[in-house]
């Protein structure tokens, strides 16, 4: 995913994952949660590094994580 509706679509209307870019910090975690109820599942530590926007905020970010949400 590189857009928040790319995200939110997956999340509200198709399940599973999200891998998204991700800012880094804490409070993009939480502010992701408290709007879609998902949460980080995994960082996958041996994925290539890739330059990208955070979904979220639009700052830097060098991998993706997988977001889902618990039924």
């Amino acid at each position: 995913m590189d857009t928040w509706d790319e995200l939110t679509d997956v999340l509200e209307n198709k399940g599973g994952f999200a891998f998204a870019h991700w800012d880094g910090t804490t409070e993009t975690e939480l502010e992701i949660k408290e709007k879609t109820k998902a949460t980080i599942r995994c960082i996958p530590l041996d994925s290539p590094e890739e330059n990208g926007a955070c979904i979220l905020t639009g700052k830097p970010s060098r991998r993706r994580v997988l977001f889902a949400k618990a039924y």
